[in-house]
C-alpha cells in the first residue's frame, strides 16, 4: 500500500513539473562562470529536476549499502550469540536446537526422565 501512494505521489509531482515546464517556453540566459548561453526555459527546468532526482538516487544508494553492511554485521552478532546461548544451554542439561546456515544441529545433554 505504501508503495502505491509513493507511485501516484511520484506520477502527480511529474505531471505537475511537466505542465509548470511546458508553460514557461520563454528563453533565458543561462550562466555557466565561463560562458553564456541562450536556453529555453522549459529545458533549463526538466536539467534541474534531472540533475536534483540524481543527486537524490545515488545518496539513497549510499544510504541503503550502509544499512545492508549493518544488517549483515548485526546478523553475524546474532549468530555468534545464539551459539555461545547454545553452549551455554548445553553445559545446564538443556536440550537446544543450533540454525546453522541450512543445517539444523540438536544438542542434547545429560537429561533426567520427569516422572
Amino acid at each position: 500500500m505504501k508503495n502505491q501512494w509513493q507511485v501516484i505521489l511520484g506520477a502527480l509531482l511529474v505531471l505537475l513539473i511537466a505542465i509548470f515546464a511546458v508553460i514557461n517556453v520563454d528563453s533565458v540566459e543561462v550562466n555557466f562562470l565561463f560562458a553564456k548561453a541562450e536556453w529555453p526555459l522549459v529545458l533549463v527546468i526538466l536539467g534541474s529536476v534531472l540533475v536534483g532526482c540524481l543527486i537524490i538516487f545515488f545518496l539513497n544508494i549510499a544510504k541503503v549499502r550502509s544499512g545492508n553492511k549493518q544488517i549483515k554485521q548485526l546478523k553475524e552478532e546474532k549468530t555468534e550469540l545464539t551459539r555461545k546461548l547454545a553452549a551455554a544451554e548445553a553445559m545446564h542439561g538443556k536440550k537446544s536446537t543450533i540454525d546453522v546456515g541450512e543445517k539444523k544441529e540438536t544438542k542434547e545433554a545429560n537429561e533426567k526422565p520427569n516422572l
